[in-house]
């Protein structure tokens, strides 16, 4: 694990520089003899810069710090996850279908869409459904400041407490975007960092078909599956579709022989995690 008190953009700064002074040195022939020691330096910094954001978006890199995107592959259990909402009518209807098949899941709250919509945060938790911290404002935390991180966690935090009397232990972050200061600062708040294992890239809205089978062929024993039930901060965006594959997916998973849990069910029978 990388333990480095520094942002990523600030590290692709520095290679950023480090490639264009390779390039200059080749290009004004400086450091070409024996070997073009300029150019070599320019494509390792470009390499190692790839590197750096791959790790800092996919979702099963713990270089920066430990992330859980998968379940015990013993259990053939699926963690259904929502991010981005509460957003009417849609998690109402998503709520519905869950409720009706008897099924709990996880909801990434953002927190302003929770402050407009207390009720259905308190529906979610009334129904049994786990609530995790998706920021306040949905922002990249990669170009946010240590400061403005802090307060888009503890905003959160603080508006779901006031509304359920419980505060969230887990977090989503936006798009799954962290580095090393993200990382850090969510540990200090004692927030477990969920990515997840499936992704439909449903909020695309490719078709439900597209969703459903882009959810079926991937998931496995312990899937944690990113969907989304809202659409940010600006809740412009059907989806529809969702709810629509939302129970397609259900109901043949069922079928298969899984059963639904919350992430913290996930988390429970992991070794070394404690909830």
């Amino acid at each position: 694990m990388l333990d480095v008190n520094m942002r990523l953009i600030s590290m692709l700064g520095l290679l950023t520089g480090i490639v264009i002074i390779g390039l200059a040195l080749d290009y004004l022939y400086i450091a070409r003899r024996p070997v073009r020691w300029g150019l070599y330096v320019a494509i390792a910094g470009i390499l190692c810069g790839v590197g750096l954001t791959l790790t800092a978006v996919l979702p099963e890199n713990n270089i920066y710090g430990r992330v859980f995107c998968q379940g015990d592959i013993k259990n053939k259990v699926v963690a259904l996850t929502f991010d981005d909402g509460p957003y009417p009518p849609y998690t109402e209807q998503i709520l519905d279908i869950l409720k009706a098949d008897d099924v709990k899941a996880t909801f990434f709250i953002v927190g302003k869409n929770a402050a407009q919509h207390p009720d259905l945060v308190r529906r979610i938790f009334m129904e049994g459904h786990q609530i995790g911290n998706h920021t306040y404002h949905h922002i990249d935390l990669l170009k946010a400041n240590r400061q403005t991180v802090i307060e888009e966690l503890e905003r959160t935090n603080d508006v779901l407490l006031s509304i359920t009397g419980v505060k969230p232990h887990i977090v989503r972050p936006p798009h799954g975007f962290r580095d090393p200061v993200v990382l850090e600062v969510m540990a200090g708040l004692g927030l477990k960092v969920v990515e997840w294992s499936v992704m439909s890239r449903d909020w695309t809205n490719p078709g439900v078909e597209k969703i459903v089978n882009r959810t079926l062929d991937k998931i496995t024993n312990g899937s944690v599956v990113l969907l989304h039930d809202g659409d940010g901060i600006r809740s412009e965006a059907s989806r529809a579709q969702t709810v629509a594959a939302v129970r397609l997916i259900i109901e043949h998973l069922k079928t298969e022989g899984y059963s639904f849990v919350t992430v913290d069910d996930i988390l429970a029978n992991m070794k070394g995690v404690s909830r």
